[in-house]
């Protein structure tokens, strides 16, 4: 008898038409069978989530969650059921690494067991970010289908609570948009000094990556803001929070530098 996977990433173990900067909200999330387009037979095990855009649009996104020697959907497409050896989804997968940063953004562990539907209707601001090299994979292939995965940024609302309007934050909901942005959580009525002195410290850290960036490179688009510093910050536990506070547009206009049009200039 098949058994069905945890999602819970802490259970995770490790090894082996783009949209981006953009808010979304799941319409659909299931387990299905992916073939890359025809590119792969009979195709892998992978999470695939309909997210809509606002303004009557869609996009259907594709994450792998492994090989088909170890997984498959189940009927409904609700869970994952293993068929394999393998009993964890590794932490490398594109699967793996959308879901982990579903927990960083804020969702509850707790509530990821096995069912891939307590997605459906969440509200989320996703971002791309590089996709880690995994020896093996042929160039061509890696390039065109794993150069970046598409993560979520910030959670806007949980499923089962109101929606909010596109563009509720960071911009219209296609990282158009220009002026101040709303933030994208409402903050506490009162906070206390611990976490006060930690969000100012990882705000300072988030300013001193920009500046770095900036003396090396003089100009640097917001939209290519967090491959770079995914790359430069790999090993910094704050990387994912900083990741989204430099993508903030108050962020970028009250910084030390000039920002027009997208663009970051430095002094």
């Amino acid at each position: 008898m098949s058994n069905a996977v945890s999602l819970n990433p802490e259970e995770f173990v490790e090894g082996g038409g783009l949209i981006d900067d953009v808010d979304v909200v799941m319409k659909e999330c299931v387990f299905d069978m992916f073939d890359y387009n025809g590119k792969m037979v009979p195709g892998v095990p992978a999470l695939k989530i309909v997210m809509e855009l606002g303004e009557g649009e869609e996009a259907t996104q594709y994450y792998s969650m492994g090989s088909n020697a170890d997984w498959i959907p189940s009927e409904d497409g609700s869970q994952l059921l293993a068929v394999g050896k393998a009993t964890n989804i590794r932490m490398s997968s594109n699967g793996g690494i959308f879901l982990k940063s579903l927990i960083d953004a804020g969702f509850p562990a707790e509530d990821l067991g096995d069912d891939i539907t307590v997605l459906d209707g969440l509200q989320a601001h996703v971002i791309r970010v590089p996709a880690p090299k995994r020896p093996g994979i042929k160039k061509e292939t890696e390039k065109k289908f794993e150069d970046t995965i598409l993560i979520i940024g910030d959670i806007i609302a949980m499923p089962g609570e109101k929606k909010k309007p596109a563009g509720a934050v960071k911009g219209k909901g296609k990282g158009k948009g220009k002026g101040k942005a709303a933030t994208s959580k409402a903050k506490p009525a009162k906070e206390t000094p611990p976490a006060a002195e930690e969000s100012d410290e990882v705000t300072d850290k988030a300013m001193a990556a920009v500046l770095d960036l900036l003396e090396s490179e003089g100009t640097v688009s917001k939209k290519d803001l967090p491959a770079k510093i995914f790359q430069t910050m790999k090993a910094d536990p704050d990387r994912n929070a900083i990741i989204k506070i430099v993508f903030d547009d108050t962020f970028l206009e009250e910084g030390p530098w000039d920002f027009e049009d997208g663009m970051l200039i430095g002094g």
